[in-house]
């Protein structure tokens, strides 16, 4: 017994001092970078001076309007739920991206519609969580269509309730 203490007592040590150094790096060490608007701006204007050197015409592509459940949270032990409607035009690099992304428009919507209810209402009622909720629609889609096809997005509607 006395050597399986002291074994105890060693794997005791090493996971209190991992633990501790867990938190000593999330809470002093690591610092999370801010989320600010200025950011966000400039990594829509790269994407797009990035696709401005492709040839061709851009073309603005309305979707159908988009209605979805937002996540849910708690309030004095009540469920609150919220849900968005907007409508979205989206700017393509040119025409000749259209058929392309006609054929992936179900997996793109259903994107769009996943992030969407991942986000809360405190989120999106910001113009900063709007700037980034339209910086991961522009990411996810490009994903999607194998490149930067999508260079902008625009919210036509936005109804929060």
């Amino acid at each position: 017994m006395g050597k399986l203490g002291q074994i105890i007592k060693i794997l005791n040590t090493v996971v209190t001092l991992a633990v501790l150094g867990l938190f000593i790096f999330t809470a002093l060490i690591f610092k999370r970078p801010k989320i600010v608007e200025n950011k966000e701006r400039e990594k829509l204007v790269a994407a797009s001076e990035k696709a401005a050197t492709t040839e061709g015409k851009r073309i603005l592509l309305p979707l159908e309007p988009i209605t979805a459940n937002l996540d849910p949270y708690s309030e004095k032990g009540k469920e609150r739920t919220h849900y968005v409607q907007m409508g979205l035009t989206l700017e393509l690099v040119d025409e000749k991206e259209k058929d392309n992304f006609d054929r992936l428009k179900p997996v793109i919507l259903d994107k769009i519609n996943s992030t969407l209810s991942k986000k809360k209402f405190d989120e999106l009622n910001q113009v900063q969580g709007r700037y980034i909720f339209r910086s991961q629609i522009i990411d996810a889609t490009n994903e999607i269509l194998g490149g930067p096809i999508v260079l902008d997005i625009y919210f036509t509607d936005f109804l929060l309730q």
